[in-house]
């Protein structure tokens, strides 16, 4: 999207955007200068749902963090769609048109038509209805239209659910405990009358069947709590006789002190089982002892030892004597004998201080302990027997209270069950009991009362319309802007035809469009000076295209167009001729028209001029019509003849201008282009170029004779 281009069509069109909601507003002035007044009541209703002072058993025990949230909001999304049933409107309504009828002089409303045109009889006969439907709670439907039509006569006093609807505004804030009823109505009275009516009856209404529902689950709830009371008793009853039959006073208690005994006698029999093993152990280790007696110390194993050395020392005394003796007692024999009682006798105290107990004293000590561990183990065996037993007794007496046991494990699920059920069915009895008598109890505390009118709308539906229509407006210029294809400058010209373009000519209003003042006089119209200006830079860029080869000849045609280029035509010949220049047009009928206003004679044709007459040159501007009676170019005259009147001509005049048909068939027109030196192509702004035309601009762009474009009619 090129936002310039879209900023243009706004300019283009900007006074529509500015009368459209200068209208739009003054209608909507007209419309709600004599808006009526409207009066606002509000009335509220206390759920103590979040008021703690109010409740003695909450709604909402049982749920915890967001689950409260939720279960709140469940409650009084409730209350406001049950206030919002066509029940509880359909009473309101009963209220509002009782009402009317009842006071004729007063009522909320003006009476409608058909109120009116109900005789004094007709108007009791409604009131008895309406009063019946009322005291019974009916909702009124049009099913309803019997011989009175009922529901037409409370629609049309605008007293319907749907328009009671409308204007009701039933809201619960946040965190708050209100549930606010909102009525906008034009008579504040009015507003009063429903908000409080519409609370009162709800409350009522809604008590009554709260306790209504109450009482039918009391009563089922009972029934079915007698039925679960004798389920359960009877099945006590039978845990109980199957006790008494088969003498179990407490099986689980006895069974569990069975299985104590059995417990405690295996832990004997375990630490018996230990004790044996430790006795076997001991004795042999006792028999070891008193069996490797060449091993143990403190059985005399080494006193063996040490007696045989000191007998070996006492025979070897014995001998150093006899030789002490028998040599003569020599002093060196003596020595030896002395040595060896020396010898002897550290042996002797060394054996004193080794053993300074008997050893046969730890024998018989070692005896008496494997009498002792033999006693012990066979005791220690007798007992285990005694175990063993006691254990066959207890599991055999075990094993004979499974069946009884089953039994009585099934008539206790039984009764658990039935009493599970009947204490639950007693919790939900109670429970709903307790909510009969102290639940939810809505209260009106705040009842709605007259008011002063609210504000003023008219400016704000003024504004809204002044929005709206500006929206509308720039919707519509937007979807013209994407669906428009027009071209309106030379950019978009050159982008849509891939071609040069060679002049620009600004738009001149019809009552401005006389040639002949426009270049005489001055003008501070900008927009006829910038005409001006851009057609002597056309002027230029044609002279100086065709003075590249001395070229005089230039043909001019166009794309087809409902707005003709006469002017454009007229204004381009008319700047050459203020040069000084002496000018030659070939055209059609419409520009001679144009000339004649100019005082230019518009008499001789191109076909005289073929046919052998003599051109009359004029000293400005010479025309000749190229009506050629329905005949082409080359079918009037041969190409060597034609060519050289055109020769004539280019010695005759400073430039020959050829006008020639729009280029819708370029067959229709080659015959003229191939006598002209180059050709230009009018377009002419705000037009676009057709897929059709494509192709003949693609054909354009093909010819070494075609020039550029000019477009004209640009608007600022």
């Amino acid at each position: 999207m090129n936002i310039q281009e879209f900023l243009n069509l706004t300019r283009k069109y900007r006074w529509l955007i500015i009368s459209i909601p200068v209208l739009t507003l003054i209608i909507t002035f007209l419309f709600v200068r004599n808006l009526p007044k409207e009066y606002k009541s509000v009335a509220q209703i206390s759920t103590g749902l979040l008021d703690p002072s109010r409740q003695v058993a909450s709604e909402v025990q049982g749920y915890s963090g967001p689950d409260i949230i939720i279960k709140l909001n469940q409650q009084f999304t409730t209350i406001i769609d049950v206030m919002r049933m066509p029940k509880n409107m359909s009473l309101l309504s009963y209220r509002l048109i009782l009402h009317d009828l009842k006071n004729p002089q007063a009522p909320f409303k003006p009476l409608s038509t058909d109120l009116k045109n109900l005789n004094a009889a007709q108007k009791q006969e409604a009131i008895n209805l309406f009063e019946s439907r009322l005291m019974k709670r009916e909702v009124l439907t049009p099913l309803d239209n019997g011989r009175l039509m009922l529901f037409n006569l409370v629609e049309s006093m605008g007293y319907g659910t749907v328009q009671l609807n409308k204007k009701l505004n039933i809201t619960h804030e946040q965190n708050s405990d209100f549930i606010s009823v909102e009525f906008i109505s034009q008579n504040t009275l009015l507003s009063v009358f429903v908000v409080n009516t519409l609370a009162n009856d709800f409350i009522n209404n809604y008590s009554l069947d709260q306790i209504s529902n109450k009482n039918t689950s009391i009563l089922v709830l009972d029934s079915l709590l007698k039925k679960k009371e004798t389920v359960m008793n009877d099945r006590i009853r039978q845990l109980k006789d199957y006790k008494i039959k088969n003498g179990v006073l407490n099986l689980d208690k006895q069974s569990q002190i069975i299985y104590q005994q059995i417990t405690d006698n295996e832990n004997k029999k375990s630490q018996a089982l230990i004790d044996r093993q430790a006795a076997l152990a001991a004795l042999k280790n006792v028999n070891d002892k008193l069996d490797g007696r060449n091993t143990d110390k403190y059985l005399g194993a080494e006193v063996v030892a040490d007696n045989q050395d000191i007998i070996n020392l006492k025979n070897k005394i014995e001998t150093a004597e006899n030789i002490y003796l028998d040599g003569g007692y020599k002093a060196l024999d003596k020595k030896k004998v002395d040595s060896l009682q020396l010898l002897l006798s550290a042996k002797l105290l060394k054996s004193n201080d080794r053993y300074v107990s008997d050893p046969l004293v730890a024998k018989q000590t070692l005896v008496q302990r494997r009498i002792a561990i033999g006693i012990d183990l066979e005791k220690t065996t007798a007992g285990i027997k005694d175990i063993d037993r006691e254990l066959d007794k207890l599991n055999a007496k075990f094993t004979g209270m499974v069946p009884f046991d089953a039994g009585v494990q099934d008539y206790e699920r039984n009764a658990d069950v039935a009493t599970k059920e009947y204490l639950e069915i007693l919790s939900r009895y109670n429970q709903t009991s307790l909510d009969k008598n102290i639940g939810l109890r809505l209260q009106l505390v705040q009842e709605g009362v007259p008011t002063v009118a609210e504000s003023s709308k008219k400016p704000i539906y003024m504004a809204l319309s002044v929005i709206a229509s500006f929206a509308i407006c720039f919707f519509l210029l937007f979807i013209i802007y994407f669906l428009d294809h027009s071209i309106n400058n030379a950019q978009e010209l050159k982008a849509a035809t891939n071609s040069k373009v060679i002049g620009e000519l600004n738009f001149i209003k019809p009552r401005n469009r006389d040639i002949t003042k426009i270049w005489e006089e001055e003008h501070t119209d900008q927009e006829i000076s910038l005409f001006k200006d851009q057609m002597r830079a056309l002027r230029f860029e044609i002279d100086r295209l065709l003075a590249t080869e001395n070229q005089k000849v230039l043909g001019i045609t166009s794309l087809k167009s409902a707005r003709s280029p006469i002017f454009t035509l007229v204004g381009l010949t008319y700047a050459f001729a203020s040069l000084g220049k002496k000018i030659l047009i070939i055209g059609h009928a419409e520009i001679a028209v144009e000339l004649e206003k100019l005082k230019i004679p518009t008499n001789q044709s191109i076909g005289n001029i073929l046919s052998g007459a003599t051109i009359v040159a004029d000293q400005s501007i010479t025309f000749l019509s190229n009506d050629l009676g329905g005949k082409s170019l080359l079918e009037k005259g041969n190409q060597e003849g034609i060519q050289q009147i055109f020769n004539t001509f280019n010695a005759q005049f400073d430039l020959i201008l050829v006008y020639l048909d729009p280029v819708n068939s370029l067959s229709a027109i080659k015959e003229w282009i191939f006598f002209t030196d180059q050709y230009i192509a009018l377009f002419m702004a705000g037009d676009s170029i057709a897929n059709h035309e494509k192709e003949k601009v693609t054909q354009l762009n093909a010819d070494k004779k075609f020039a550029g474009w000019i477009i004209s009619g640009v608007k600022a």
